[in-house]
């Protein structure tokens, strides 16, 4: 009989956990309960915009998900619980979510976003956990859900570190990215639905799921003036750490880009990423997915719903070692690729992929691997 959440007996050891490949101890894997809908200010459409311009219409800012989905969402995500806990992985949950959950500050309010996509808001940096500074309103609060969880690791000896709370006032978020690449995002910031402080700027804005971590180095996706404040606080916060700027190679998150797989193997979304990767990298074996065969879930029968992940979320595989992954297992054909290169590929179904932004590593956060400072990017 599985215990209740509360009565779970503590992490064995502090937070530890210098990479995304070596073997997976403990993990904590998010909650969808009551994700029912998406509050779509300002923050979340230009967080999404690529996924979602498309599809929203004009001056909608609550886009509700039907139950059924949910439903088969969390139904989903608990049986990828189960898979890692039968891998011999320690899971951790957050803490439950309340229903029609509201946050707000003195500048804007929002619908509250329940606890999945872990990854987002926090990255571990060998034995420190790192609260980042969220991109959306509503998941300004949304690190609470794992706060029980960081207080257990905090006394087992990690330290515990939160980068600055960003006000997510008007007009703090920059849009470069987007003009850099000649894409309009007027319609995304109309009716902007916060209110300005005088004299802010551009604040420091950052996911943990912008780091990919090797041991020693770490590679950060830095996009626009938000991010680039963000790497320089961790570069001066971890000096013993080397930090590699990878220039704008998405908007924001990269997991669903580059993963590496082991020392040397990568899955690597095609091969115009490569000249993006820091040197040493570009010698790694890559492997490109390959197209798959199982088409988009038509939701015509639910009438209005938005995609807001990535069509490539499948990539966003979770290594629990250096022989084995978790893959969706409605890709078969990835699945094949890693069985011919000698992985053990556990399959977890995940049905509704793009519609909650993320994927499996999306909805866990690795707080112990067995790895450590290792220099994986010796010349």
């Amino acid at each position: 009989m599985t215990k209740p959440q509360s009565q779970l007996d503590p992490p064995t050891q502090g937070a530890h956990s210098y990479d995304d490949f070596t073997r997976l101890r403990e993990v904590v894997v998010g909650r969808a309960d009551h994700y029912t809908a998406h509050h779509a200010d300002s923050s979340w459409r230009l967080f999404y915009y690529e996924n979602v311009a498309p599809h929203l219409p004009d001056g909608n800012r609550q886009l509700t998900i039907p139950q059924q989905i949910v439903d088969e969402l969390i139904e989903d995500v608990t049986g990828f619980a189960d898979a890692l806990a039968g891998c011999g992985v320690r899971v951790l949950r957050p803490s439950a979510p309340g229903k029609d959950v509201q946050v707000s500050s003195p500048w804007w309010s929002s619908g509250a976003t329940p606890p999945l996509n872990v990854r987002d808001n926090t990255v571990i940096l060998g034995t420190t956990i790192v609260e980042t500074a969220p991109h959306i309103r509503g998941r300004v609060f949304e690190n609470d859900h794992l706060k029980p969880h960081f207080n257990r690791y905090f006394e087992q000896g990690s330290n515990w570190l939160a980068m600055p709370r960003p006000a997510l006032a008007a007009h703090s978020l920059d849009t470069a990215y987007f003009d850099r690449h000649g894409v309009d995002v007027t319609a995304a910031m109309a009716g902007e639905d916060a209110l300005p402080i005088d004299g802010l700027g551009l604040e420091m804005i950052f996911d943990g799921a912008q780091c990919v971590r090797l041991g020693r180095d770490v590679l950060v996706n830095v996009a626009n003036h938000n991010h680039e404040l963000a790497f320089q606080w961790l570069a001066r916060t971890f000096p013993q750490l080397r930090w590699h700027r990878l220039p704008g190679i998405a908007d924001n998150h990269v997991d669903s880009i580059v993963v590496p797989l082991r020392p040397g193997l990568m899955l690597l979304r095609d091969p115009s990423y490569l000249e993006l990767l820091p040197e040493a990298m570009r010698g790694w074996e890559a492997i490109y997915p390959p197209p798959s065969s199982v088409p988009e879930q038509d939701y015509d029968e639910f009438g209005f719903v938005v995609p807001t992940a990535s069509r490539y979320i499948d990539i966003n595989v979770l290594s629990i070692d250096e022989n084995t992954v978790v893959v969706n297992s409605l890709y078969p054909e990835l699945i094949k690729v890693l069985e011919q290169r000698r992985f053990t590929v556990v399959p977890v179904r995940h049905r509704h992929r793009r519609l909650f932004g993320g994927g499996h590593h999306c909805f866990t956060l690795d707080t112990v691997r067995d790895g450590g400072p290792e220099d994986y990017l010796a010349a």
